[in-house]
């Protein structure tokens, strides 16, 4: 099955995992049924183009006083009366091209917004993976998608950015957890593609459950983490990648 940047091929892929699958938000391809069973089901979706990456597209849909409510990335709020109106008018925001259609997690919040967290892996000297750090990305003022540079938004260290939600000790063990299901996540997408590096997004809501909602695999940033005032992270991810390099020459 190729990947390419199809989020819905990575998502099949994960789904058949005994560990991963049970990080999967509910997500199917987007159509009038499924957009009609998830907002029957969920208070909010996402819709998201399968093979577009940092937020770009990126729709989210309500219902909110008796009626349908969408906004495309940053942009305004939309209204339609009925399902058939929504779909119809996300179908013109979307164009004809594949979209997923995802449940909304309800995210931790820092100062009031919302973030994911970007697990970045690499594969050191010796050809294995290893962590090499992570961070907080938070989404711009009125941004529906946590993407830094496309969202007008802003990167966070983990800790801080679970603070208002967690406690010392819950933090603690979600960034333990995180660590583990970053070296499963690596280890499964293996068997399948060769790559040296991936930036993993996980989502954490407000009770400290981790969801698994995308794998960078495509020359995730490494300038994203020098977003962070501390630069360990940073300096890691250029270390690790430099000892990949020699080792392949």
């Amino acid at each position: 099955m190729p990947f390419n940047s199809s989020k819905w091929a990575l998502h099949k892929y994960y789904s058949r995992s005994a560990r991963l699958a049970r990080y999967l938000p509910p997500t199917s391809i987007f159509s009038r049924k499924t957009l009609r069973a998830y907002m029957s089901r969920y208070s909010s979706v996402f819709i998201k183009p399968d093979r577009e990456h940092m937020g770009k597209g990126v729709i989210k849909a309500w219902k909110e006083k008796g009626r349908y409510t969408f906004v495309k990335e940053k942009g305004k709020k939309r209204y339609a009366s009925s399902l058939d109106r929504l779909y119809k008018k996300i179908r013109q925001k979307s164009g004809s091209t594949r979209h997923i259609i995802q449940k909304t997690i309800p995210l931790a919040k820092v100062r009031g917004r919302r973030f994911d967290i970007r697990v970045m892996m690499m594969r050191n000297g010796a050809g294995k993976w290893e962590f090499a750090g992570m961070l907080a990305k938070v989404a711009g003022k009125g941004s529906i998608i946590t993407n830094v540079r496309r969202g007008g938004g802003y990167a966070l260290k983990v800790g801080t950015a679970l603070a208002p939600s967690l406690s010392k000790q819950q933090i603690a063990q979600v960034k333990k957890r995180l660590v583990q299901l970053g070296y499963a996540v690596s280890a499964y997408f293996g068997r399948f593609k060769r790559r040296s590096q991936l930036g993993i997004d996980f989502a954490v809501d407000r009770s400290g459950r981790i969801y698994l909602i995308e794998v960078n695999h495509e020359v995730p940033s490494h300038a994203l983490f020098l977003r962070l005032k501390d630069k360990t992270a940073y300096r890691n991810i250029k270390r690790l990648a430099r000892a990949y390099k020699r080792r392949k020459t």
